[in-house]
């Protein structure tokens, strides 16, 4: 069957240049850093280190940090005067396996709301390897909590023990030498790569914040059970385990998932090994409480073959309701070589059976994709950064670019 036989409309963005040549690009995330109602870009590299603020609509960019290795971040309101604060990790190391044993710093970066002024750092925590962090309310409400995700456990030792970690906010967070941190497991995940966050109900009613996990075990689900007052962890599955014995890895790499009408959970999009290159579903075999689930596996694309690091060109994976009908769709970002290079659309025809449709809708390298509605039409746009981390890939032209949704207006019949 012909995508135009199933009455879906051609997915369109229109891309527009912010930054290119870059000599580093790894991270790139969407907030309102002045607070004026339009989403801001933070983007940057692990070479160069130097955090950037391209503020909405013209893209200027301002520095905000310069750090020695920088990985992954994410943003809240720490101290509570309504502006939006960049907690980050850095002093990662050359790579995953030369990381620095005394690195994995984390800290929030306190937002001025303004280019003049200086974002002072504040230091919150550290663990070795410290790759990717959320800041949430993950075991109660009352306070932030940031989920600190190594992505392995020591210097020299991929498949080592992760300590997954929870640093709480202090009452006050400008007096405190750091955040109390306890150590949630330290034994059952390895190569922690890609998480997302989620709200999930207990059964007493309490909502809190729980992550998928995507790992060397596969895709987890990682909760705080409130009425057990204990952390649980649920298998979705296991992953990619048939390139094992060519590329040393396996399970998953990147997680998120994808709404169809009222079922938040509907369906699991992965990224397949770690650093890799199969594009998986997860499609609900059961229809049961969230605990008890069982998910089947549908493998719907495989880009390449791994190059001589073990390594495919997949790197990351977004959910969200990019045409308008109410049912989420989901981005893959791959960071390169041509053809393998650029943002693929998926949308699901037959999500119970793992049947989705695809679109190449970005040419330049994608390290990882922030979506928000950049031009304030009411329609979801996407923007990425190329990836070019020495030790690992490096992009011909890593750029930062916006491509703004220019076909959803046309399923609600608004185009003339």
């Amino acid at each position: 069957m012909q995508v135009k036989d199933l009455g879906l409309a051609t997915p369109y963005f229109e891309q527009q240049l912010v930054e290119d040549h870059r000599k580093d690009g790894y991270w790139i995330e969407a907030l309102d850093i002045d607070k004026d109602g339009k989403p801001d870009l933070i983007g940057y590299g692990l070479g160069e280190g130097e955090v950037g603020w391209y503020e909405n609509p013209g893209w200027e960019r301002t520095p905000i940090a310069k750090l020695e290795g920088p990985v992954g971040m994410h943003y809240a309101d720490v101290n509570g005067n309504g502006l939006l604060d960049v907690i980050i990790c850095y002093q990662y190391g050359k790579t995953m396996i030369d990381c620095d044993p005394d690195g994995g710093k984390i800290i929030w970066m306190e937002n001025p709301g303004n280019k003049t002024e200086e974002w002072k750092h504040h230091y919150i925590g550290r663990a070795t390897a410290m790759h990717r962090l959320k800041v949430g309310h993950f075991t109660q409400n009352e306070r932030l909590e940031v989920l600190a995700l190594p992505i392995v456990g020591k210097p020299q030792a991929v498949h080592s023990d992760v300590p997954v970690l929870l640093f709480t906010q202090p009452e006050d967070v400008y007096s405190a030498e750091q955040w109390e941190g306890t150590i949630i497991d330290d034994s059952y995940f390895h190569v922690i790569h890609g998480v997302t966050v989620k709200n999930f109900e207990s059964k007493s009613g309490m909502k809190l914040d729980s992550v998928l996990l995507a790992t060397q075990e596969g895709i987890t689900w990682l909760y705080y059970d409130s009425d057990e007052r204990k952390w649980q962890k649920v298998p979705i599955g296991a992953g990619e385990l048939g390139e094992e014995s060519k590329t040393g890895f396996k399970g998953s790499g990147d997680v998120d998932t994808g709404k169809i009408g009222s079922d938040s959970f509907a369906y699991i999009a992965a990224v397949e090994p770690f650093h890799g290159n199969t594009i998986a579903v997860y499609c609900k075999q059961t229809d049961n409480e969230l605990t008890k689930i069982t998910w089947k596996r549908v493998v719907l694309d495989v880009y390449g073959d791994p190059n001589q690091l073990g390594e495919g060109p997949a790197h990351f994976v977004v959910c969200a309701d990019f045409d308008g009908d109410g049912d989420d769709e989901f981005l893959v970002a791959l960071r390169g070589p041509v053809p393998w290079q650029g943002v693929v659309y998926y949308k699901a025809i037959d999500v119970k059976n793992g049947v989705f449709v695809k679109w190449h809708v970005s040419s330049a390298s994608a390290a990882r994709i922030a979506v928000a509605d950049y031009d304030g039409d009411g329609r979801l746009d996407f923007a990425t950064i190329g990836y070019s981390v020495n030790g690992y890939y490096t992009a011909d032209d890593s750029q930062i670019s916006v491509y703004y949704n220019r076909f959803a207006e046309a399923l609600r019949g608004n185009v003339k």
